[in-house]
């Protein structure tokens, strides 16, 4: 009650002061139906920001309130019709709605599009310039709608559809969409508009979901006719009729790509490459062998982005390009769009380094097979960080000598990289070269790479070799290799969790740290041989570490034991009562 009273108070102050939304003058407006739902899934911000693109002035959207209420767009709440999932949006939370597909019911191009908040919307909206047709869904939920419009500045530039009856109570300067406007159907005429001129009224005319949704030709008589704006599902057919094709936007930046400073020249292809349903390969393709490296990646960006019309053929000439950027840039889109790995294969006898980084990279992410004769001699390559994205493509094909060769190649990047520190400190640690500096950076970058390779491997062989890394001191200056493994031992670790319970008592702090917290974070699995050392007085050390892990992991099982420990070891009384606390505290019936 203390809420609807305070935002009453609210309304009644701004309300006096405030001007009701409705249609600008200046030019016929387009105005388009459930966000560009023709073109890219509705309802989406991808939807939204396609008819700002597309030269929507107002967008009409819906909204409606989950679960634990949050505003969400979505028009009908079937989760089946529009989504991978079963139920009513009203009846879902949206942790849960987040991790529905919104997307791929439309087509794979849309897969991974995801339920977006109406406040996220109104952002959007208030930066692009646009209006909003607001189609409330839920009833009730007006309060929660005006404090949004409030704080991200958009009450004035919005106006209401559909169950709004209680915006209108609490803000009685809402309007909705037929405020001071006449909707009239296609085949108007201009003296029909004019009468509803001289009545003050704007004319749109709706050209959505009677049939004449792409009537290019009876928008072109309404716009003729002398009306203020109309209403499409088809956003590029209507800009085509109100004198704003968007062919003309697309001409305009296609010219600021061929000509200028390389900065503005790739902003404007990744400005081209926003616009969804154009075929617009030819000229990307034609940019990527640009000499210029920043056209040259934001063509080869543009080109994934445009992935579904694209085929590998688009890549064929900057792969044999004499600019190694433009093979590069190529070499990096064919990975991403995880083309076959063997048409990148030639390009391994490359002369350039950053090529070949680029299309080693790229081969860690394509399906095929790649023989390790290819690949086994790029692991000694002179360039550091060749060899480092080279440890990546042996490991995702041949993962059978990415066991042995990748963690003997990255002992020898450590020794190196120590070396080059002891000679440094030797020195009396100088003023660092930029070739120095250099030297340095790309043996830390090798190595991340190789730390990622180790990764890869699945089975006991990769587990041992992150093991290695993660439980025995290092000489390797950046002190990241072992941190990364015993990340990536989390979720690897399992039930054989008895090499990390041993690190818990290594004499190097770090280890030891580094092996408690990835026990804490190993879940159940590893608790069985935790508890082992709980109940051992083999070394005190480890011991503490258990009754902190047990605790952090509110580990149940570990109970009897911390409490026979009360009587039977008064000098860890206070640090075991702390671990029964925190578990009875997550275990509150127990």
């Amino acid at each position: 009650m203390r809420r609807t009273c305070t935002v009453l108070f609210l309304w009644a102050v701004v309300c006096p002061v405030t001007r009701a939304a409705k249609l600008e003058p200046g030019g016929v407006q387009l105005l388009c139906h459930r966000t560009a739902n023709e073109d890219v899934p509705e309802n989406t911000l991808e939807s939204l920001q396609q008819a700002a693109l597309l030269g929507c002035n107002v967008i009409e959207l819906d909204i409606r309130r989950t679960l634990d209420g949050e505003l969400v767009l979505n028009h009908d709440g079937i989760l089946e019709r529009l989504t991978d999932g079963i139920g009513d949006v009203e009846s879902s939370y949206f942790d849960d709605l987040q991790l529905r597909d919104a997307g791929s019911w439309m087509g794979e191009r849309f897969d991974g599009l995801r339920f977006v908040k109406l406040e996220d919307v109104l952002r959007f909206a208030r930066k692009s310039d646009v209006r909003l047709i607001l189609d409330v869904k839920t009833k009730g939920i007006g309060v929660d709608v005006l404090q949004l419009l409030q704080r991200e500045g958009m009450l004035e530039r919005v106006q209401f559809n559909g169950e709004w009856q209680d915006v209108k109570q609490f803000y009685p300067a809402a309007t909705d969409a037929g405020f001071q406007t006449a909707w009239m159907q296609p085949g108007v005429t201009a003296e029909q508009v004019k009468a509803a001129h001289r009545e003050g009224k704007a004319v749109v005319v709706n050209f959505s979901a009677n049939g004449h949704e792409m009537d290019l030709a009876s928008m072109k008589a309404a716009v003729a006719a002398g009306v203020d704006g109309i209403n499409v599902d088809y956003p590029r057919l209507g800009a085509d009729a109100v004198g704003r094709p968007v062919e003309r936007k697309l001409n305009a930046l296609a010219k600021q790509a061929n000509a200028g400073p390389g900065d503005d020249r790739a902003k404007a292809i990744l400005e081209l490459s926003r616009y969804r349903g154009f075929t617009l390969e030819g000229e990307f393709s034609h940019w990527l062998l640009d000499s210029d490296d920043h056209v040259s990646r934001a063509a080869a960006v543009a080109l994934v982005i445009a992935r579904p019309q694209t085929s590998s053929q688009v890549f064929a000439e900057a792969l044999h390009s004499e600019h190694a950027d433009a093979r590069a840039n190529a070499a990096w889109a064919l990975g991403v769009l995880k083309y076959p790995a063997d048409i990148l294969v030639p390009l391994l006898d490359d002369k350039e380094p950053r090529v070949l980084q680029e299309v080693l990279l790229a081969l860690a992410h394509m399906p095929g097979d790649v023989s390790a004769n290819n690949l086994l001699p790029l692991l000694a390559h002179p360039d550091s960080e060749v060899r480092g994205t080279a440890a990546l493509a042996l490991a995702r094909h041949q993962p059978e000598l990415a066991v042995k060769a990748v963690p003997e190649r990255l002992q020898l990047e450590v020794q190196q990289g120590a070396r080059l520190n002891e000679d440094y400190v030797r020195r009396g640690r100088p003023q660092l070269t930029q070739a120095e500096i250099s030297e340095i950076t790309g043996y830390f970058r090798a190595e991340m790479k190789m730390v990622q390779a180790i990764s890869m491997l699945k089975g006991p062989g990769g587990i041992s070799a992150l093991e290695e890394l993660a439980f025995h001191s290092s000489v390797e200056f950046a002190q990241m290799n072992g941190m990364i493994a015993g990340f990536q031992l989390w979720d690897r670790i399992g039930a054989n969790a008895e090499p990390a319970v041993e690190a818990l008592g290594s004499k190097d702090v770090i280890v030891a740290d580094r092996a408690e917290w990835m026990l804490i974070h190993g879940g159940p699995a590893v608790l069985p041989a935790v508890r082992i050392a709980l109940a051992s007085d083999k070394d005190p050390a480890i011991r503490e570490r258990a009754i902190r892990i047990v605790a952090w992991q509110g580990d149940a099982g570990a109970l009897e034991i911390l409490q026979s420990m009360q009587v039977s070891d008064p000098s860890e009384s206070e640090l075991v009562l702390w671990a029964i606390d925190k578990i009875e505290s997550l275990h509150p019936k127990m």
